[in-house]
């Protein structure tokens, strides 16, 4: 190889050279990567409808419109999460004691009805200890919690940690945050906020509430208008149905109850045209709300 090869030689390694730093400043720019998912918790399947671990669920329903029922379907009834999907369920409810709809929750889980901060901190004392490791190098053995807080929000103070546990529930192993309502008003922005899952009942007599959940969600629905119409479609103007919204989703779903899913983002997937105004529950049929088939009186 003669004078003149090895220069070209030596010219195309430096080319080569040059072209290796200039992707390997390339690859130094800033470019944004995933960051490492940490150890997964474990969360079991429940049906694909249901607000899946971990939700923040708010209902938002006025009285006598089932949402005891509801509630004890969610947490009983094998068709939904039933008595074992959570390691830990803890109810605070200022009517547990009277409410004989209630009175299987009240079997089966732990139940207070008052509520205290001490309730909370206890329980993320429990978890925080359970996440911390052993001698033996084992850690997170924190169960899986759901949480329910039911028409107590004229006992938590605006600083109360239940408020603010709405942002921080995850970090607990709290599966399931349900906040449960007669006034949605009265439900703090904090919570409002961090929802994942909204339900309203039916029939919703106060036109000032509907109007501020319909202004609350209806950016994410096409509108308030449009979620007005939603939930016409949804509840049917019958008695003890409900409009459900998976916040979670991108885009957002709408079910009639837990069955159907009506509505993806803005777009109905039902027949819109019906009666706008105002509503009439049309179901004038008493209504059983204490559900026998989720347990008996024996049990």
């Amino acid at each position: 190889m003669d004078c003149k090869e090895i220069n070209n030689e030596k010219k195309k390694y430096d080319k080569e050279k040059e072209k290796k730093e200039e992707n390997k400043i390339c690859n130094s720019f800033p470019v944004v990567l995933k960051v490492k998912d940490p150890p997964k918790d474990k969360v079991k399947k429940c049906h694909e409808h249901l607000p899946e671990p971990y939700s923040l669920l708010l209902i938002a329903s006025p009285v006598k419109t089932g949402k005891s029922t509801l509630i004890s379907n969610l947490l009983l009834n094998p068709n939904f999460y039933g008595k074992d999907f959570f390691d830990k369920v803890i109810i605070v409810s200022n009517t547990i004691d009277n409410c004989k709809t209630s009175r299987h929750l009240k079997k089966s889980f732990e139940c207070h009805n008052i509520y205290n901060d001490k309730i909370i901190y206890n329980l993320i004392e429990e978890q925080e200890k359970a996440g911390v490791e052993n001698e033996e190098g084992e850690k997170d053995k924190r169960k899986s919690v759901a949480l329910i807080f039911d028409d107590i929000l004229g006992s938590i103070k605006r600083e109360s940690i239940a408020n603010y546990l709405a942002t921080r529930f995850r970090h607990y192993n709290i599966q399931l945050l349900i906040y449960s309502s007669q006034v949605y008003k009265g439900i703090s922005n904090i919570v409002r906020a961090n929802a994942t899952s909204f339900i309203m009942g039916c029939p919703y007599p106060s036109t000032k509430e509907k109007e501020k959940i319909f202004e609350d969600f209806g950016d994410i629905f096409g509108g308030k208008d449009n979620l007005a119409k939603i939930y016409k479609i949804a509840t049917q103007g019958k008695r003890y149905n409900f409009m459900y919204l998976n916040l979670g989703e991108n885009p957002p779903l709408a079910y009639r109850n837990f069955e159907k899913v009506i509505a993806i983002g803005d777009k109905i997937l039902e027949n819109s045209n019906i009666d706008m105004s105002d509503d009439e529950c049309k179901d004038k049929e008493d209504y059983n709300d204490d559900y026998n088939d989720i347990h008996s009186d024996s049990d």
